[in-house]
C-alpha cells in the first residue's frame, strides 16, 4: 500500500489472482465488476508502474482481507515508497572507499557501510520527494506532511538497512538539504581529524617529540619523566628557537593538566610518521638516508658509455707506512665494466684528474666514441664541473653522502666482495660480523696491527684485479648469455657516441707546458717536434708573439703522439709529431717516404705564402711632397689653335701616314 495524492491506495497487481501471483484475493472479473460499481481508480497501470486502487472505495468485506494480509494500511502505505526505492549506491561505496581525512588516513569499514546506507535511504527519500512532489502539483496539493511521513519510513527501516540517520522530522530535514548541497562529504563526520577527539592534543604531542630530539637521545621512559616533571612545575620548558617559555597551562584537557602514561608516550614516540621526524634529527644524514628516506628504482641502460659512474675508495689492504692507498674508477654502468682507474697516497683533485686521463688513453687507444653521460659527487670534483659539462652531454652530480644514488658504489662493493677477495689475502674487517669477511690481526706491544703491503704491490694487485673483473661473467647472463663485462661494453656501444673533442680534453685534462713556434713551422715539447697543421695558423697569433701553450696526454708508455696549441683562451691547432727521413734515398721506408711528403707538404705551402704575398706587394715610387707641391702651383699655358678649314682635313687624310706620326712622337720625346 502507498499513499498517491494523499489518497491511501493498493496496487491492482497485489490483489487481482494471475498466473503469476497466485495469492491475489480477487480474479480479473470481479475487478471488472468492481470499477463498474465505482471502485475508484486512482493511476491507471502503465509501463513500469502498477495501477492503484482508492482502498476506501473497496468493498468492506474485502478491506478487511486486505489488512489482515498486508497490515494495518497507513503504516504499510507510507513506508512500502520508501523502502521499494532503497538501493545500495555503488558510487557512495567508492566516494567513501577513497575518501581521506585531514590526517591523511581512510575511512574505516564499518564507517564506510554507516555512509553508504545513509546516502542509499537519502537517495530513496529524494526519488519519493521529488515524485510526489510533481504528483500532488497536479493535483493542486502539497508537501506540508511530507516529512512526518518519511521520518516513519526512516525508523522502521533503520536496522534493516544499518543507517543512523536523525530519528525526529525536522533534522532529517537538515540533512537531506545539507546532502542535496554538498553530496556524499556532507555525511562524514566532523569528528574525525578533529584535535578536541584525541586524548594527546596536538600541542603535546609536538611537545613530546620535541623532548624526545633533544641532543642527548633520551629514551622514552625519559621523555615521559620529563613531561610528568613539567606537569608537576619542577622543571621549565623553552624553545631553543624562539625562547618561548611553555606553561603547563596550555596543555590542559578538560580543565586540568593531562596526565598520559608511559605507553601512551611511547606509542606516539614510535607513530611511523613521528618516527620519521624525530629520526631526521637524532639520526645523522647517512643513516637517516638509509633507512628512512625512500628512494628511487632504477635500471640499466641498453648501451655503452650511455653513462659513466666514477667515485672514490680505499683500497682494503694498508700500506706499509700506515695508510690506505687511494684509488678512483670510471666504470661504464651498462656493462659494469671498469673504464678509467688511478691510484695515490693523498686523496686530492690530481687523483680524479689522473682517472679522467686513463679513461680518455682507454678511448683513444680502443676507437670509442665519447661518454654522454658523468656521473661524479660533489667531493674533489667540484672545481671541474664546468669543464665535465663541456666534455660531456650530461653532467650528473650526486647528493653527498647518498650512497645509494651513485652506481659506483654498487659496483666498488661486487669488484671488493668478488674478484678482490678471490685474489687477494686480507679483504675484509677485523670487526665484520661474518666470519667469511673477517681478518685477523697481529698483536705487537700489546697492540693489534693489521698485515701491510707496499705500495707498488697494492696498485699492481688491484690493477690485476681489475683485468679479472672486466672479463668475468656479465651478471644479467639470460640477458648477455656468454658475454663478459669488457664484450658487453664492446658489442652495445652507443650509436649516439661521437668522437670526443680532443682539443677541449686535453686542455682540461692534459699535461700543459709553454713552448714558442719555431722556424715558422714547430714546437718543441719533451725534447720532440710537432709541426703545425697549417701555415696559415701564423695569422691567428698574437702581433710579435710566438708563445703557446701545449697540451698534451701521454700514452700509458709515455709517448706523445700530438699535442694541442692554444693561446690564451684562443685554440690554435692540433700540431703533430714530425717523422724525420733519412737521408740517404737508398735507405728509404715508406715510413720515410711519407715523413718527406709531410714536410714537403708545409714548406711547400709556406713558400706559395710568402710568394704570394711578395707578388701582392707593390713597386713604389718615393716622391718629395714639395716637388708635388710645385708642380701642381706652377702656371698652366693655354696654347691656342685656329680652327682647321675643311678642306686642309682633306688634304691632310689623303697624305695621313702612321709611320710619320710615329716618329713624330718619338721625336717629340
Amino acid at each position: 500500500m502507498e499513499y498517491y495524492n494523499n489518497i491511501l491506495c493498493v496496487s491492482g497487481s497485489e490483489i487481482i489472482r494471475s498466473e503469476i501471483n497466485q495469492g491475489g484475493l480477487i480474479s480479473k472479473d470481479l475487478w471488472d465488476k468492481w470499477v463498474k460499481k465505482g471502485v475508484k481508480v486512482v493511476r491507471r497501470a502503465c509501463y513500469g508502474q502498477p495501477s492503484l486502487i482508492d482502498f476506501n472505495t473497496i468493498p468492506v468485506k474485502y478491506r478487511n482481507m486486505i489488512a489482515e494480509k498486508m497490515g494495518v494500511p497507513s503504516e504499510e502505505a507510507t513506508i512500502k515508497p520508501f523502502k521499494e526505492r532503497i538501493t545500495t549506491d555503488a558510487n557512495a561505496v567508492t566516494f567513501y572507499t577513497n575518501f581521506l581525512l585531514s590526517d591523511g588516513s581512510h575511512l574505516e569499514p564499518k564507517h564506510i557501510k554507516e555512509y553508504t546506507a545513509n546516502a542509499s535511504v537519502l537517495n530513496a527519500i529524494k526519488e519519493v520527494f521529488e515524485n510526489q512532489k510533481i504528483a500532488r502539483a497536479a493535483a493542486g496539493g502539497s508537501m506540508r506532511n511530507f516529512w512526518q511521513t518519511a521520518i516513519i519510513a526512516v525508523n522502521n527501516v533503520r536496522v534493516e538497512f544499518g543507517h543512523n540517520l536523525p530519528s525526529a522530522a525536522i533534522p532529517l530535514k537538515r540533512r537531506y538539504e545539507l546532502y542535496l548541497e554538498k553530496g556524499y562529504s556532507a555525511l562524514v563526520s566532523r569528528k574525525f581529524g578533529n584535535d578536541n577527539s584525541r586524548k594527546v592534543s596536538a600541542d603535546i604531542e609536538r611537545l613530546l617529540l620535541s623532548l624526545y630530539s633533544m641532543p642527548n637521545k633520551p629514551f622514552a621512559t625519559d621523555v615521559h619523566s620529563l613531561y610528568s616533571k613539567f606537569l608537576n612545575g619542577e622543571i621549565q620548558v623553552a624553545c631553543h628557537k624562539t625562547a618561548e617559555l611553555f606553561t603547563p597551562e596550555q596543555f590542559i584537557h578538560n580543565g586540568k593538566p593531562l596526565e598520559i602514561s608511559e605507553t601512551t608516550v611511547s606509542n606516539y614516540l614510535n607513530q611511523p610518521k613521528n618516527r620519521i621526524i624525530v629520526e631526521k634529527v637524532r639520526s645523522g644524514a647517512h643513516r637517516f638516508n638509509s633507512t628512512r628516506r625512500p628512494h628511487h628504482h632504477r635500471h640499466a641502460p641498453e648501451f655503452s658509455f650511455s653513462k659513466i659512474t666514477m667515485d672514490d675508495r680505499d683500497l682494503p689492504r694498508k700500506c706499509i707506512n700506515g695508510k690506505w692507498v687511494k684509488s678512483y674508477y670510471a666504470y661504464d654502468v651498462a656493462s659494469g665494466c671498469v673504464v678509467g682507474y688511478a691510484y695515490s697516497l693523498n686523496k686530492d683533485e690530481q687523483l680524479f684528474i689522473d682517472c679522467l686521463r686513463d679513461l680518455f688513453r682507454l678511448i683513444e687507444r680502443e676507437g670509442f666514441g665519447m661518454p654522454l653521460e658523468v656521473e661524479v659527487e660533489h667531493h674533489l670534483v667540484n672545481k671541474f664541473f664546468e669543464d665535465l659539462s663541456l666534455m660531456f652531454s650530461f653532467l650528473r652530480i650526486c647528493n653527498p653522502g647518498n650512497s645509494q644514488e651513485k652506481h659506483a658504489e654498487h659496483f666498488n662493493r661486487q669488484k671488493k666482495y668478488g674478484v678482490e677477495k678471490q685474489m687477494q689475502n686480507g679483504i675484509g674487517r677485523w670487526w665484520s660480523k661474518h666470519e667469511a669477511y673477517t681478518v685477523d690481526r697481529d698483536k705487537v706491544n700489546d697492540e693489534f696491527v693489521e698485515k701491510m703491503f707496499t705500495y707498488e704491490r697494492l696498485v699492481a694487485d688491484d690493477i690485476e684485479a681489475v683485468k679479472a673483473y672486466n672479463n668475468q661473467l656479465h651478471p644479467k647472463q639470460k640477458k648477455y648469455p656468454g658475454k663478459t663485462r669488457w664484450q658487453v661494453l664492446v658489442e652495445n656501444m652507443n650509436p649516439n657516441a661521437a668522437q670526443p673533442p680532443k682539443a677541449l680534453i686535453y686542455k682540461s685534462i692534459g699535461e700543459r707546458v709553454q713552448t714558442t713556434i719555431r722556424r715558422s713551422q714547430y714546437v718543441q715539447v719533451q725534447y720532440e717536434k710537432y709541426q703545425l697543421s697549417s701555415v696559415n695558423i701564423l695569422e691567428r697569433l698574437l702581433p710579435n708573439n710566438y708563445t703557446v701553450e701545449a697540451y698534451y696526454l701521454p700514452s700509458i708508455d709515455g709517448v706523445i703522439s700530438e699535442v694541442f696549441l692554444f693561446q690564451g683562451s684562443t685554440f690554435l691547432c692540433k700540431a703533430d709529431k714530425i717523422a724525420t727521413y733519412n737521408t740517404s734515398k737508398a735507405e728509404w721506408s715508406n715510413e720515410d717516404k711519407d715523413g718527406f711528403l709531410h714536410q714537403s707538404s708545409y714548406v711547400s705551402e709556406f713558400d706559395s705564402l710568402a710568394k704570394k704575398g711578395k707578388q701582392d706587394l707593390h713597386s713604389p715610387v718615393i716622391i718629395k711632397s714639395d716637388v708635388i707641391r710645385e708642380a701642381l702651383q706652377a702656371p698652366v699655358e693655354v696654347v691656342k689653335h685656329e680652327p682647321i678649314e675643311q678642306s686642309s682635313v682633306d688634304e691632310m687624310l689623303n697624305n695621313y701616314n702612321p709611320d710619320d706620326y710615329a716618329q713624330q712622337a718619338i721625336d717629340d720625346l
